[in-house]
């Protein structure tokens, strides 16, 4: 049965923890009259608990974890994100905009000011742990976003003026203070697993995750000179590694090649073996979400994922990539569809592709996808299909992302052997069936496509390397992963592309699952013929193709793409914010 964590409320610690987000504002010293007061409150367990209840609603919800990645080379969708249009990114002009918020972090010091008034020693340490786990959490979200951040560890209050005119500090500082925080934590919390509460193992997992990131950030970020990386790197696999060898987390896995993929995020309850820390919803409840709505529905975002995200799906039977097939490029649905990992047609709707308890054969429904490729993950049964009609839990930290962790952090450390693999990398492919990695193959004839996607990898373990980042794409896909792993690996570049979706030889009628009828009609603008196809696609406008009469499906052709280098892995701080704060200083090159 699901914990009810989501709907526990104290009225007053949610006034005080909460009642502020502007960046001003949430400095100020404001209590509500009549209401409890952090100097009578926080006395017993119970108080703290309640409190740090409350952190777990600033974890993201599943809309937010999957738009992340729409600012991706991933998806294609009825925009062109910012992140995609150096030339048309602006700077916000409202303080506390854009991200540069610390309402959240303003209830998590809360805490640390006042929590030893408890005189359970053993609740202070466990919620202490929690705390810690939390506002690690806000400031890693600061760092990707920002860099340079001010640290704050406790309420500031109207009076603080050096503390609320500080410069930011650096980079380094910052993370430090985010490992240093997650280091406690581990010690202070307990390891009894449950999948929708903080406890050792998932901070130790978030550790791996943040070491990974800064780590790589600055091995290949060289431009910026900063120091440590082979230091975070091993404190991401060897954090990574306790989960491993300790915790009791696996994949989940029924043996079902074919569904096991597609159910561990389908499922309405959390598959608990496997999902380190996720967030509950329930009917029952009515806490809902809208994510059937979101990929089903034809008034949405059309999403779609991309030509080239699908091609990096290996091939199911020898495990070799798919763009090593001569005619890769210019395969029509069904051909491309055959003999790929199986995680495919459990994240698209590839050939073949039935609904959650419906044994009626579908195709994508190109008035709800841009190219053809409409996601299936997340999806569950048509009950769920209506505008927040959608109860499924969402997976935030889960063992898979561990074992890729510990894989990539090892083989960028050169210190990877074909026995990490096999209780990383090969237990991921084993759950669809896929053959093992060989690490003395790849890295002796790395992958030429993926290779040209990262030429700042290079080394002896370039082609090891280069499948890992594939895993990731693959396994982690609408997990928002992505945009942080182009962001650490340096490679924003694969951003300036129009991306682009299934390839067509012309217009016309097409079979597209090859079952002897036709299923989609191709026309231009303005000149549609008479057909009995089911669906029909206008060639015109903002849906082209990329040869004029043939090519890839393409949105927004014409719309100019840049990704700055020098300036946008990184986002601007509010105008308004450096206008109340001299001490600020704007990002490079906004």
């Amino acid at each position: 049965m699901k914990k009810l964590y989501v709907t526990i409320k104290v009225l007053g610690f949610l006034i005080v923890g909460g009642m502020v987000t502007s960046c001003n504002d949430s400095f100020m010293d404001r209590y509500p009259i009549a209401e409890v007061s952090p100097e009578n409150s926080f006395k017993t367990a119970r108080d703290l608990e309640l409190y740090t209840n409350g952190f777990y609603e600033n974890l993201p919800a599943i809309k937010t974890i999957i738009e992340k990645d729409l600012t991706t080379d991933n998806v294609l969708y009825t925009n062109i994100p910012v992140e995609q249009r150096s030339d048309d990114r602006t700077i916000p002009s409202d303080a506390g905009s854009g991200g540069w918020s610390w309402g959240d972090l303003r209830t998590v010091n809360l805490f640390f000011d006042h929590y030893k008034q408890c005189t359970d020693l053993v609740a202070r340490e466990k919620y202490e742990g929690i705390a810690r786990f939390f506002r690690a959490w806000f400031y890693f979200d600061k760092v990707k976003r920002f860099g340079d951040v001010p640290w704050y560890e406790t309420v500031i209050q109207t009076g603080d003026k050096d503390l609320l005119y500080k410069p930011r500090d650096n980079r380094e500082l910052v993370m430090d203070r985010i490992i240093e925080d997650l280091e406690l934590a581990i010690d202070k919390l307990d390891n009894k697993r449950a999948s929708d509460q903080v406890n050792c193992w998932t901070a130790l997992s978030f550790l791996s995750r943040v070491c990974l990131y800064e780590g790589t950030y600055r091995k290949y970020h060289t431009e910026l000179n900063l120091q440590g990386s082979d230091v975070l790197l091993e404190k991401a696999y060897k954090a990574a590694e306790r989960v491993m060898n300790e915790s009791g987390y696996k994949l989940y896995s029924t043996g079902n090649v074919d569904t096991d993929y597609r159910d561990l995020f389908a499922s309405n309850d959390l598959r608990e073996e496997e999902v380190i820390l996720g967030r509950r919803y329930s009917l029952v409840l009515n806490k809902m979400h809208n994510i059937n709505y979101y990929f089903t529905s034809r008034t949405q975002k059309d999403i779609g994922l991309t030509k080239d995200f699908v091609d990096s799906y290996l091939l199911q039977s020898n495990g070799k990539p798919f763009t090593s097939k001569s005619n890769y490029a210019t395969m029509g649905f069904y051909e491309e569809m055959q003999n790929r990992d199986k995680r495919l047609a459990q994240t698209i709707r590839s050939v073949g592709y039935k609904r959650i308890g419906d044994n009626t054969v579908q195709l994508p429904d190109f008035a709800a996808t841009m190219t053809g490729y409409q996601v299936s993950k997340f999806v569950s049964d048509v009950s769920q299909d209506g505008d927040g009609a959608s109860y499924q839990d969402i997976a935030i930290i889960r063992y898979a992302e561990v074992l890729l962790n510990y894989a990539e952090a090892k083989a960028e450390l050169g210190l990877l052997t074909q026995d990490d693999i096999d209780k990383s990398i090969k237990l991921i492919r084993n759950r669809v069936g896929m053959p093992n990695l060989n690490m003395s193959d790849v890295n002796q004839s790395p992958d030429a496509v993926i290779a040209a996607m990262y030429p700042n990898v290079t080394g002896a373990n370039k082609g090891v390397l280069l499948e890992i980042r594939r895993e990731r794409r693959i396994e982690l896909a609408l997990e928002g992963f992505r945009w942080d792993d182009l962001v650490r690996w340096k490679a924003g570049k694969l951003l300036e592309p129009h991306f682009t979706g299934m390839y067509f030889p012309s217009l016309g009628e097409f079979d597209l699952d090859n079952d002897g009828k036709m299923d989609l009609l191709l026309y231009e603008e303005g000149d549609e013929p008479q057909s009995n196809v089911s669906q029909k696609i206008k060639i015109g406008g903002v849906i082209q193709l990329t040869e004029g009469n043939k090519g890839y499906l393409i949105g927004f052709k014409d719309n100019k793409k840049k990704f700055d280098e020098e300036r946008d892995y990184l986002y601007p701080i509010p105008m308004g914010d450096i206008l109340l704060n001299d001490n600020l200083i704007q990002n490079p090159h906004w």
